[in-house]
């Protein structure tokens, strides 16, 4: 098999282990074996391999002065993975020097396009800081999709017909370091997790919950993921609700607490407005786990509704009245059993037909 190089320049910069880079993690650990890959970063012009140290410090989530990288790796005959989002213009110019030397088999993953289809969700530069990559991806040859949401903005909102869509490829549902979780009565929490943005309109669920505790329920909710700017309202709720013992609110938490968390979770709530992908809820069901859920993301809208409350709206009534369903045990028991049927997906399956589409691209003839 060929080598496959991967740029990984936004991990080695900021080595999270949220968003884009936990797929990163995925591509490394399920890459076969039969394929080599080479971890490179964009570097003065061209790209550059990073060192085996470098590679394990950026997996462990530390950050590691990257030393003078080693000579370009040569354009004619490369294979070059890009699973990044950036706002470098340097970076971007690194692409655009290979696609003008079209010697390379050049790939994109291509996960979103929020912030330009989606703006009133994101603060006012979002959009214009990622405008490199924006204009970079007019050029590459091969793109990717994590959706066909995703794969019909970029065909039809992004490049207006000009582009070159290529395969969805879906994202696994099994990253959670969970065995399977069981029905019992005494889970009584909620739990939402992922960044505080508007997008993810944290306020709706906040809002039913207050509404619920005047009412004396006892359900429990736990809010697990940073918060961002320009969420006005939610931290209003956050302030609001102070005191109250039954809202727990983690901020950005590692994935024991995580775990522990959806361990005693009687349902995972998400009601995101908009979403590249939307892992959270398939996440939950892939371990046994129910969820109220607004069912237009791309990982719910071609899935099986087994195990789920689909909202028809994302408003504070409806997750009023799906908490109230799931606080029946008879109806709970129910649906986690419906959990049970949902169809697995693998993260190895994911990098396998990611790793064999790289394999498959069409290598330019020196001086075509």
């Amino acid at each position: 098999m060929s080598t496959v190089h991967i740029d990984l320049t936004e991990l080695v910069a900021s080595p999270i282990r949220t968003g884009i880079q936990r797929v990163e993690r995925e591509l490394i650990q399920h890459w076969p074996a039969d394929t080599p890959l080479v971890p490179v970063v964009a570097s003065h012009g061209g790209f550059a391999p990073i060192s085996d140290s470098t590679l394990a410090a950026c997996l462990e989530g530390r950050r590691t002065h990257l030393l003078a990288p080693a000579r370009h790796i040569a354009r004619p005959g490369l294979r070059l993975l890009n699973p990044e989002l950036f706002t470098d213009t340097a970076r971007a110019a690194c692409y655009h020097a290979l696609f003008a030397a079209g010697t390379a088999a050049v790939g994109w993953i291509v996960y979103d396009f929020l912030p330009w289809l989606h703006p009133q969700d994101f603060l006012p530069d979002a959009a214009r800081h990622t405008m490199p990559y924006l204009r970079a991806l007019a050029e590459v040859p091969n793109v990717a999709h994590i959706s066909a949401q995703t794969r019909a903005d970029y065909e039809q909102r992004i490049m207006r017909g000009h582009g070159r869509p290529g395969p969805v490829i879906s994202l696994g549902h099994d990253g959670l370091p969970l065995e399977r979780q069981h029905f019992r009565p005494e889970r009584h929490s909620y739990v939402s997790i992922g960044t505080i943005e508007r997008r993810k309109n944290l306020a709706a669920v906040l809002e039913a919950f207050a509404g619920l505790w005047e009412q004396g329920c006892p359900a429990e909710l736990v809010v697990i993921g940073r918060l961002l700017d320009g969420c006005e309202r939610e931290v209003a709720w956050l302030e609001k609700l102070r005191g109250e013992k039954r809202l727990r609110y983690l901020g950005h938490a590692d994935d024991a607490t995580l775990c522990q968390t959806l361990a005693g979770a009687r349902a995972l709530v998400t009601v995101s407005r908009a979403e590249g992908f939307g892992l959270t809820p398939v996440e939950a069901l892939h371990v046994g786990i129910p969820a109220i859920v607004w069912p237009h993301i791309p990982s719910l809208e071609q899935a099986s509704p087994a195990g789920q409350i689909r909202l028809a709206a994302p408003t504070a009534e409806a997750i009023t009245a799906a908490v109230r369903q799931m606080e029946d045990d008879s109806f709970a028991a129910r649906l986690w059993a419906e959990a049970e049927t949902f169809p697995p997906r693998l993260w190895r399956d994911f990098v396998a037909e990611v790793a064999d589409w790289m394999q498959g691209l069409p290598l330019p003839a020196p001086g075509a």
